[in-house]
């Protein structure tokens, strides 16, 4: 399976902000959002042909895996390394970056806010 990912994820690198279907079925997006702070972070979904759904961040020039969870409105990503914290909640064409303290569950910090990706990200930067 991780054969699998890493080869998807590669492919992604030839696509920008569109679907791309492996032979496998899995489904890759490359999309890049622009937050606060005129802070670029770039992420890519993967969706397995099984029914799984990744992401993975490029924060502070680290990639951060993370897995599909339980959303009330749009997607929500947990770190897939639970020591590491992050959360991405993405709807539409905006997201939050969020990281909570492994001991301190009650706190959740937001480290980027107002991202926006596609017509959301230019609308964002006509104002």
């Amino acid at each position: 399976m991780r054969k699998t990912i890493t080869q998807t994820i590669l492919l992604c690198a030839c696509f920008s902000s569109h679907w791309a279907i492996a032979e496998t079925g899995d489904q890759v997006q490359q999309v890049l959002y622009q937050c606060e702070r005129n802070v670029s972070l770039p992420v890519t979904y993967l969706n397995t042909a099984n029914g799984g759904a990744y992401a993975v961040l490029q924060v502070d020039g680290q990639q951060i895996a993370l897995r599909n969870t339980v959303s009330a409105s749009g997607a929500r990503y947990q770190s897939i390394d639970e020591t590491r914290g992050y959360s991405w909640h993405s709807k539409g064409d905006s997201g939050v970056l969020s990281w909570q303290p492994i001991h301190e569950p009650d706190k959740n910090m937001i480290v980027l806010a107002e991202c926006a990706s596609g017509e959301a990200m230019f609308a964002k930067n006509t104002d």
